[in-house]
């Protein structure tokens, strides 16, 4: 049954006993309970909504709630310091006699005046009103407390410790402004208030900004969530675990005392008497190894490969991705990656059987998925490398998707799709590999429409019935222009050699049939368009897709190509394919040091690394990871800081190197594990201390390291007689690129004689 049929609501069987009137009740009875189901679960929903909704705003009250009161008691103890403040600061002032209180006509007038002599005598001045003398003077500090018991009376404020309130001075509040007048004047008592009063507000101000800043600080923190960079290799990704001689030697002096450096140099002899049996050893082994890494991710399932596995796979076959999203590459034509659909099993047979593909190649293993997902695509790849079945396959696969009801209608309403070449031969040619495709589906017809032919015979086809027309843009406009052919659900457009197509005039009529297609263009929201194509890809099969897919191949992007991609494209994938590496060595230097003996690497790196600045970002390259602390040594001898990252490191240590070297002004000694899959900015020297002996592609790989995002890149590589495994490719490899070959290298048999053999 197909999935999209929504099952009965009755068994069919239950129905059949049943009168006509009896099964219509019992379906309306049946519908009625279906829709009552379906209101009670969006009921449930809304609760849900409003349940959710009111735990949040609970959430939100109770921050509102801490930060008022973290607010309050700020406020309480700036209020009590600046109390303890004013007590502490009076202490150290003389007192006002009480005896400057005099009679009540004193009073009145608010002072009387009393000589210093008097004041000494302890003069006592009585009241006409019969108060009483004051026996004991009150202090200014009383006088100040009574005023800020005063004030805090009149604020409505109530202090918690009733026992800490001021005592009432007898003085009352017109003698207190009397006395300040008297000495401080009228103006500066005024400006006085003023200034306090200010001071305390601003004060007060400064305190709610630190509290308000304190909560959000801590809340935001109980949000962050610390982020772990996650290594995805092994130990078993690394290299062999044999030790060089050399380097153990190296690394047995550093920790060589004098008493046992007798038995040190006795052990060295030992060691490189056996020399040249370890070498060869190791260089089997490490060949070994690197056969099973590559063959490791392409051998791996794929539910299990993981984000760094295909950024490996990818280098492997020099493929470069940019732009929208993309799936991950074909590993082989019966599989396909996760969220991928599989390809339709007449074209699998036709592949294998009609076309004899064994393997995809580089172009058709990025682009074939993307067709499939029905995302548009910009490819960049020369002619020959396959990318007529890179758009062929998808395109197919796309039109054998749908059922024969669709297909019946392109006698009416035009071609599922649409393919433009330069030139009458590609169109030919791509119209033979189509036929190959198709061989098997009789239902299924596409046709040739080129200049050169009569347009009669040709309209006579495209009035028949055509599923997949292919041309050359300037009859497949004529045949629009004079209603031979219409494009109403033509969905899938591929523009093959665009650059090409421009150069020859064509920009005009590309556009016009562009213009005249039915399908839409996808939203220029990024979101969006992916929304529509999810939803267009789950639909296909059932109805025609409401937006288009454009595929656009070109070997270069000139301006005309860019302006046409950006008007008709969407959030388009760019895949690359070549050497890419060979690409950037455009902006590498290549330099090759031949050292007369392995001895005088550490002497040679120590002097590069004094010559270069301490801020320059260098990665030092090593085969072996137990050599690798040994070498990081060296570099800290030539006074440079220095991390080492290999796969015998733990998670915690490659995180914090690696974490330390980007921030810089560290050098990074590593093996093959930091070469792949790692994107480490802004390397400016590589330094290959020991040349690869796996394959030439390890070499491209490593100098890759540097040279990125359109930069200078150096690499330096130390060279001697006992790496003639990599003589010949490296050396071929240097002329491919343009980079100068030493002497030693171009005149040694093992170069010459191109003995050394590959990988690739």
């Amino acid at each position: 049954m197909d999935p999209s049929i929504d099952p009965p609501l009755i068994n069919p069987a239950l129905l059949a006993s049943l009168s006509e009137s009896e099964r219509a009740e019992a379906l309306a009875a049946a519908a009625a309970a279906k829709r009552a189901e379906e209101r009670a679960a969006k009921r449930a929903a809304e609760r849900e909504a409003t349940k959710q909704a009111q735990s949040l705003h609970q959430v939100e009250l109770s921050l509102e709630e801490e930060e008022a009161r973290a607010l309050a008691e700020a406020l309480e103890e700036k209020r009590r310091q600046r109390e303890r403040e004013n007590c502490a600061g009076s202490n150290g002032r003389g007192t006002v006699s009480s005896s400057l209180i005099g009679s009540s006509k004193a009073a009145a007038d608010g002072l009387v005046f009393v000589s210093k002599k008097k004041r000494g005598a302890g003069f006592v001045a009585n009241g006409d009103d019969g108060s009483h003398a004051a026996n004991a003077a009150p202090s200014t500090e009383d006088a100040l407390e009574s005023r800020i018991g005063f004030k805090r009376k009149n604020d409505g404020e109530h202090p918690a410790d009733s026992s800490s309130e001021p005592q009432a001075s007898h003085l009352t509040a017109s003698q207190l402004a009397s006395i300040k007048r008297a000495y401080l004047g009228e103006k500066a008592l005024e400006t006085a208030d003023a200034s306090t009063s200010n001071t305390n507000h601003a004060s007060d101000m400064r305190d709610v900004i630190n509290v308000r800043q304190r909560l959000r600080d801590e809340r935001a923190k109980r949000r962050v969530k610390k982020t772990t960079f996650k290594f995805e290799w092994g130990n078993e990704e690394d290299t062999f675990e044999e030790e060089d001689p050399l380097y153990s030697g190296a690394i047995a002096a550093s920790h060589t005392t004098n008493k046992n450096k007798k038995s040190a140099t006795s052990q060295s002899k030992q060691s490189n008497s056996n020399r040249d049996s370890n070498l060869a050893l190791g260089k089997r082994k490490a060949r070994h190894d690197s056969i099973a890494t590559v063959s490791s991710v392409a051998s791996k399932p794929v539910s299990k490969m993981t984000p760094r596995d295909w950024r490996i796979f990818r280098e492997n076959y020099d493929i470069v991705v940019k732009g929208g999203k993309s799936p991950p590459p074909l590993r082989s034509f019966r599989e396909t990656p996760v969220g991928v659909p599989p390809i339709h099993p007449s074209l699998i047979d036709a592949i294998e059987n009609k076309l004899m593909y064994k393997e995809p190649s580089p172009i058709q293993r990025q682009a074939i998925p993307i067709g499939m997902q029905r995302r548009d695509l910009i490819g960049i790849a020369e002619t020959g490398s396959g990318k007529t079945a890179a758009f062929g396959i998808p395109l197919c696969h796309h039109v054998l998707s749908f059922p024969q009801s669709i297909l019946d209608t392109v006698a009416e309403e035009g071609p599922l799709a649409l393919v433009m070449a330069p030139t009458r031969e590609l169109a030919l040619q791509i119209n033979t590999e189509f036929g190959k495709l198709l061989s098997s589906q009789k239902n299924v017809v596409s046709l040739a429409v080129v200049g050169g032919q009569s347009i009669t015979e040709q309209a006579t086809k495209l009035r028949n019935g055509v599923h997949v027309v292919v041309g050359t843009p300037g009859r497949i406009n004529d045949c629009v222009e004079m209603a031979y052919l219409v494009l109403n659900q033509c969905s899938y457009i591929v523009l093959d050699e665009a650059d090409r197509m421009i150069d020859l005039g064509f920009a005009p009529q590309i556009e016009q049939i562009l213009d005249a297609m039915g399908g839409k263009l996808k939203s220029e929201n990024e979101s969006e368009a992916y929304e529509q194509e999810r939803q267009d890809l789950e639909s296909l099969g059932k109805v025609v897709p409401r937006h288009r897919l454009t595929a656009m191949f070109s070997a270069t992007m000139p301006a005309e190509v860019e302006r046409i991609a950006k008007r008709y494209l969407r959030h388009p994938v760019v895949v690359t394919i070549g050497d890419q590496d060979s690409g950037k060595n455009a902006r590498i230097t290549q330099r090759v040091l031949y050292l007369s003996s392995p001895a005088q690497k550490e002497s040679t790196l120590r002097d590069i690394l004094r010559r270069s600045r301490p801020d320059e970002k260098i990665i030092v390259f090593v085969n072996e990871k137990k050599h690798a602390d040994g070498v990081g040594r060296m570099v800290e001898n030539a006074g440079r800081r220095t991390v080492v990252l290999h796969g015998g490191k733990t998670q915690e240590q490659r995180e914090e190197n690696l974490a330390v070297f980007r921030r810089g002004g560290v050098v990074l000694v590593a093996t093959d594990v930091a070469g792949r899959g790692l994107d480490i900015p802004d390397v400016q020297h590589v330094i290959n201390f020991d040349l690869p002996t796996r394959s030439i592609d390890n070499y491209s790989h490593r100098i890759g390291r540097t040279g990125r995002a359109g930069k200078e890149g150096l690499a330096t590589s130390f060279m001697t007689d006992e790496d003639e495994g990599i003589m010949a490719p490296l050396k071929n490899y240097l002329e491919s690129t343009g980079s100068p070959v030493p002497d030693k290298l171009a005149r040694h048999p093992a170069a010459a004689s191109g003995t050394g053999a590959f990988i690739r």
